[in-house]
C-alpha cells in the first residue's frame, strides 16, 4: 500500500538495518491511523526498554517486569527523590493499575520474538469467559507448546478484571493471607446476603463475608487452597453476576 511504501522511504535503501530498527519500522507501519501515537510508544517500550530512571541507557527490561510496575517504580523513586513519603503498605498490597498482583509477562523461554509477544498478550486481553481461556489456551498450545500454569492465571487474571468491573469493585486489598474484595453500595443492596453465603461456600470454604459501611466484603483466606486463588475469584464473580 502507498502506507507501507511510504514507510519504507524513510531510511536509505542501501543502509543495513537491525532487528530492533525493523521491528520500529514495522510498528510504524502498522499503527498509522489517527490517534496511534500511543500504540507505537507502547510497542517501543516492549522492544527496546524504558531505559535508565535517570539515565540515558536502554535497559530493554520492561516486559519482564511489566509497564504497571515499571511505572510504579519510577512514581517512587521520583517521590523519594523529592523528599516525599512511599506509601509502603500500598506497594506491599497493589502497587499497580490491576486489582489483583500475579505475574503478566511472557517467559523467553516459551516466546522470545516481541511480535509474538504482544501478540500473545493481545490475545490474553480477550479472556472474559471460561470457553475463551480455554479457547486461547487451545490456540497457544498448537502454535507454542504447553502452556505454564503462570501463564494460564495470567488469562485468569484479565477475567477477573473484566468480572471485577461489571460489578464495579475497585477496592481490593491483598495480602499472603487473604484477598478483600470491597463490593459497592449499589451491588451491595442488589445481592441476597444468604444466597452470597451458599454460592461462596459451596465454591470454597476458605470464603468469608463482611458488611461495613453499606458494603458487602468477600475474604478469601489463602491458606490451604487447592487451587490458585484467581480461580475461586473469577467462579464466584461469574456466579454473582448471573444471578443479580
Amino acid at each position: 500500500s502507498d502506507k507501507i511504501g511510504y514507510a519504507y522511504l524513510m531510511y536509505d535503501k542501501h543502509k543495513m538495518l537491525n532487528d530492533i530498527a525493523i521491528k520500529r519500522l514495522n510498528t510504524i507501519k502498522e499503527f498509522t491511523e489517527l490517534g496511534s501515537g500511543f500504540k507505537i510508544a507502547m510497542r517501543d517500550l516492549s522492544i527496546r526498554g524504558a531505559g535508565d530512571i535517570l539515565g540515558s541507557e536502554q535497559s530493554g527490561f520492561i516486559d519482564t517486569i511489566g509497564i504497571d510496575l515499571s511505572l510504579t517504580m519510577l512514581r517512587d523513586a521520583v517521590d523519594k527523590i523529592k523528599g516525599e513519603e512511599i506509601d509502603v503498605d500500598c506497594n506491599d498490597n497493589l502497587a499497580s493499575n490491576n486489582l489483583i498482583d500475579v505475574e503478566t509477562h511472557i517467559s523467553d523461554d516459551y516466546v522470545n520474538d516481541e511480535d509474538l509477544k504482544i501478540e500473545i498478550h493481545k490475545k490474553i486481553n480477550e479472556a472474559d469467559s471460561l470457553e475463551k481461556i480455554n479457547d486461547i489456551k487451545t490456540e497457544l498450545e498448537d502454535r507454542f507448546g504447553h502452556v505454564s500454569e503462570e501463564l494460564e492465571i495470567y488469562m485468569y487474571e484479565e477475567w477477573f478484571e473484566k468480572l471485577a468491573s461489571k460489578l464495579s469493585i475497585k477496592n481490593v486489598i491483598q495480602t499472603k493471607t487473604f484477598i478483600d474484595l470491597e463490593l459497592p453500595e449499589n451491588a451491595s443492596k442488589k445481592i441476597n446476603g444468604e444466597d452470597l453465603f451458599v454460592m461462596s461456600y459451596e465454591i470454597s470454604k476458605n470464603f468469608r463475608l463482611s458488611y461495613k459501611n453499606n458494603k458487602i466484603h468477600i475474604i478469601l483466606d489463602l491458606v490451604n487452597l487447592d487451587k490458585h486463588f484467581l480461580l475461586y475469584l473469577t467462579d464466584l464473580l461469574n456466579t454473582l453476576i448471573k444471578k443479580i
